[in-house]
């Protein structure tokens, strides 16, 4: 698509926040392309990725009047875009359905498709040195094997609340130490405390 000068762009977006409909396919159209590729690097998976997409322009659309107020365009839509996907992830982390099938896209990604997962990979065994046998244990059912609670439980010989216990402390001791020990961006830091939270949540 031909590049938006900043007039045009600018007469759209008033053209969006009065209602028009053409002006916002114009919009949708040269901004969509960027906005799923952020969003599939959150998220993925592109069938997620491409009902996010949907559902962050939706937002746009109602949130319409606002647009005069502001400033940066690019950088209002993809706060929208990165908030609404970190939301979903969430929301995920807590359904038994869709849960096991985004750790399977996350655990069969190939190790360099990001430079940051050959860091992060390297930080969190950094990380879990400091921590308890017992607990590193726990993490490595829960994590690289996707176990339940009650299945590590069941694995160890110990209680499913001993087991919530530890993936506790595991998860504290990670977040201390990316905030004290990791050079990350905002929303690096934020992605990896989502993808943590995906692989070692409330089973």
């Amino acid at each position: 698509m031909t590049e938006l000068t900043p007039y045009e762009k600018t007469l759209l977006l008033d053209a969006v926040a009065a209602g028009d409909g053409v002006a916002f396919s114009r919009i949708y159209d040269y901004y969509k392309p960027g906005v799923r590729t952020y969003v599939l690097r959150l998220v993925k998976i592109p069938e997620l990725a491409d009902d996010l997409v949907q559902e962050i322009f939706i937002r746009l659309w109602e949130t319409r009047k606002t647009l005069p107020e502001v400033k940066c365009f690019s950088a209002f839509l993809f706060t929208i875009a990165r908030n609404h996907s970190l939301n979903s992830l969430k929301a995920i982390s807590r359904s038994n359905q869709a849960l096991p099938e985004l750790i399977r896209h996350f655990q069969t990604r190939r190790v360099d498709d990001e430079t940051l997962d050959k860091e992060y990979l390297r930080f969190i065994q950094k990380a879990l040195t400091s921590i308890s046998p017992r607990s590193r244990e726990v993490f490595r059912l829960c994590r690289e094997q996707t176990m339940s609670y009650e299945q590590a439980a069941t694995e160890l010989g110990i209680s499913r609340s001993a087991v919530k216990k530890h993936m506790v402390a595991v998860m504290r001791n990670l977040r201390d130490a990316a905030g004290k020990e990791f050079g990350l961006s905002m929303d690096s830091f934020i992605l990896l405390a989502s993808l943590l939270a995906l692989l070692t949540g409330k089973k």
